[in-house]
């Protein structure tokens, strides 16, 4: 108790007591901080097609239809205390992977506290990410498998190409003191290292959210259930492209390390340019949802999700047809070529084997008569 209160409760008989309510009146002022409430701006009305894209890298039509799948995810059960609608739940958390900026400053953005927007992205995030099953998968049927490879057939003639894989790094806050070198990448950062499958329309279809930075590409293919599924006899005439880092296998081609032919050489060039779609893709990505380049700092359940929620948002624009995001992050280009220069270099050891067999033949029967 303070001594102002302390001196006002020792009053004598004779005071008057009004005079006693009113200091405790100004006592209270003093201590009790009055809630506000920000005016939350509906900027999904106020500003126009190209200024909405801009600010929160989807067409206003692609919003809709991702607040409607997830509206029932993040709705409040209740209005009271001034509740946040879904559709401002949904803006803030856009433009919080727009921007990759404090909570504070996404906060004041949509006129709500630090404390309810780190609530926010995370349930959003969380919602987004749910609808990983519907968004990102595998293809399944003959048909779709056929329409994979004609797709990538057109690209640079190279057969029964149904996707490309790659891995690309996510820059993260150091995680923890006991953990954290685990997540310290080869070039001297934190990071996670997610891997991706994409098809040649710069579609995620499978992506691995839970690897630490310094965990290297083959092992985290190695370990994954793509590669479970690749091995199954419904992909047993489908064949998926990858660099030199990953192991040669008789469903995942890898280049050639030296060339001797004409054959071999176009090879190597059907080969390359077939894959650089994955490189493509990290690119459109990464530009869409700038968070992704200049890193996160959440909890790492909550960046994962962040992560996860952003390939599903990219799928879903892809199938909308929105533009292409701007190219408003300097040198991004040199340093995903940088990065893809780096896992050249770490090529795997290949040694003579069915799966470089099978790699000679496809060389000789298809690319020695193109």
């Amino acid at each position: 108790m303070s001594r102002a209160v302390y001196n006002a409760l020792l009053i004598t008989e004779d005071s008057d007591s009004s005079d006693f309510e009113e200091e405790m009146s100004a006592f209270n002022v003093c201590v009790r901080k009055i809630k506000t409430f920000n005016p939350r701006i509906d900027y999904f009305n106020l500003l126009d097609e190209n200024e909405f894209i801009r600010r929160f890298r989807l067409k206003k039509s692609t919003f809709d239809k991702v607040l409607n799948e997830i509206v029932d995810q993040i709705k409040n059960s209740t209005d009271r205390n001034n509740s946040i609608d879904p559709i401002i739940q949904l803006l803030v958390t856009l433009r919080f992977y727009a921007t990759g900026n404090f909570l504070i400053t996404v906060g004041d953005f949509g006129g709500i506290s630090v404390a309810s927007a780190g609530k926010i992205v995370k349930r959003v995030s969380y919602a987004l990410a749910f609808l990983s099953s519907r968004y990102i998968r595998l293809p399944e049927t003959p048909e779709e498998k056929m329409e994979l490879k004609v797709q990538f057939y057109g690209l640079a003639r190279f057969p029964k190409v149904i996707g490309a894989i790659d891995c690309t790094h996510i820059k993260l806050q150091c995680p923890s003191r006991e953990n954290g070198e685990l997540y310290r990448n080869r070039k001297g950062y934190f990071s996670l290292n997610v891997q991706a499958l994409v098809n040649a329309n710069l579609e995620f279809m499978d992506v691995v959210v839970r690897w630490p930075g310094s965990a290297h590409d083959s092992n985290i293919f190695a370990n994954s259930r793509l590669k479970a599924r690749m091995e199954l006899p419904e992909f047993s005439d489908c064949i998926i492209l990858g660099d030199s880092g990953y192991a040669l296998s008789h469903y995942l081609l890898t280049p050639l390390a030296r060339t001797t032919t004409n054959a071999e050489r176009l090879y190597n060039e059907s080969q390359i340019r077939s894959r650089n779609v994955v490189e493509r893709t990290f690119g459109v990505w990464k530009r869409r949802f700038p968070v992704l380049f200049f890193g996160l700092r959440l909890k790492m359940e909550t960046t994962m999700a962040v992560i996860q929620a952003c390939a599903v948002l990219h799928n879903i624009a892809r199938l909308q047809r929105d533009p292409q995001p701007p190219d408003d992050i300097e040198n991004i280009k040199q340093l995903l070529s940088a990065e893809i220069s780096e896992i050249e270099a770490a090529t795997q050891p290949q040694i003579n084997s069915p799966a470089q067999a099978l790699r000679n033949a496809l060389v000789i029967e298809h690319f020695s008569v193109l």
